[in-house]
């Protein structure tokens, strides 16, 4: 066999031998331009369409309510002081205790001189006096060298009426009572003593020296 026919005879059993390995061809998958859109593929996850029905919006719990303010509870009232019934008099009213004696206003006067209003205040026992009188002494009771630059009336002294003026008087459950009088350019008062008593139905009792001026023995004005 010739070298030209030999090669012939390798050609063509080559090629049956190429065509019995070979698999079937399968149809070509269409390969979608690289520009135009697609199909999401499997793996990933599909959106939601404009159609799908929304999940309910979570609405926020409500607010807590606060707790009333506590508030404080009122306080306990004091019960009143129990008062002592006022005593019924059985007899002459006791003095005056802890006489004041106060200058409250002096009003000078055209005519010269002025007249001064005092306040007396004095303490007495409820219900026993039924009115407070308030004298004036006229004159000063220990007037002489003896008793010079001592006072015109002590406890104890006997009182001439002559030598008393009443000059105020106040209901008795009263503790205060005002007096007035004039005074002159110069010279003392009217007055050498104030004294204080009470009185009731059965009687007055004894004075309460308000105030007294010393004795001036000679002295003029």
């Amino acid at each position: 066999m010739s070298n030209r026919l030999r090669a012939i005879v390798l050609l063509v059993a080559a090629g049956l031998v190429a065509g019995c390995s070979a698999g079937p061809v399968s149809l070509a998958t269409t390969v979608p331009d690289a520009g135009g859109a697609s199909d999401a593929s499997p793996s990933q996850a599909a959106e939601p369409s404009a159609g799908d029905t929304e999940a309910p919006a979570l609405t926020e719990p409500p607010a807590p309510t606060e707790a009333p303010a506590l508030t404080e509870p009122p306080a306990p009232t004091e019960a009143p002081a129990p008062t002592e019934p006022a005593a019924t008099p059985t007899d002459v009213p006791p003095k005056p205790g802890d006489p004041t004696f106060t200058l409250a206003k002096q009003t000078p006067k055209a005519g010269g001189g002025s007249t001064v209003e005092y306040e007396i205040t004095w303490t007495s026992p409820a219900g026993l006096a039924s009115e407070f009188l308030a004298y004036g002494v006229t004159t000063c009771l220990r007037d002489s060298k003896k008793y010079h630059a001592k006072p015109c009336l002590v406890k104890g002294m006997k009182i001439p009426r002559s030598s008393l003026a009443l000059i105020g008087r106040a209901p008795g459950d009263a503790r205060k009572m005002t007096v007035t009088w004039d005074l002159g350019e110069a010279g003392p008062g009217p007055y050498a003593s104030i004294l204080i008593r009470a009185t009731n139905s059965f009687g007055d009792s004894i004075f309460t020296i308000v105030q007294t001026e010393n004795v001036c023995y000679q002295c003029t004005y």
